[in-house]
């Protein structure tokens, strides 16, 4: 079971790892596309734009945001995989996140310091873990 763990717990964190290792070197290509778009637009264009699907033309920042939600999303069911995976441990979760975020951030304080859902919790940015609890909250146990 604890070999399990941890192959869980190796995958989580190489998932987050991309997670945010990937939006960082696409926001410097995009950075790259939309300097080089501006430069070559004259002075009268009001943006520059970044082409991310050839049908759909969207803003650089439009494309940033769509991107990052991409990534929370992949952040947020990792998460959610992670504590299905134990029973115990989702019951848990499930009663601490119906309590509230402060209760929540407890009981995550609570798991042993070798807990992978601890650290894959305390590594989620804030929105993450709202969205997270709020999902939580609402499952029937």
């Amino acid at each position: 079971m604890h070999k399990k763990t941890r192959m869980i717990a190796a995958s989580v964190v190489a998932a987050v790892a991309l997670g945010v290792a990937a939006p960082a070197a696409s926001a410097v290509s995009a950075h790259r596309t939309v300097a080089t778009v501006a430069s070559s637009h004259s002075a009268a264009a009001p943006s520059a734009t970044v082409e991310v699907y050839p049908e759909v033309e969207l803003s650089s920042e439009a494309a940033a945001r769509a991107e990052g939600e991409l990534v929370a999303q992949g952040k947020l069911s990792a998460l959610k995989t992670l504590l299905k995976k134990s029973k115990p441990l989702f019951k848990a979760a499930v009663n601490a996140a119906k309590k509230g975020k402060a209760a929540f951030d407890r009981w995550v304080n609570s798991l042993s310091n070798l807990n992978p859902v601890k650290w894959a919790i305390k590594a989620s940015p804030n929105y993450i873990i709202t969205e997270l609890i709020v999902w939580l909250a609402q499952q029937v146990i």
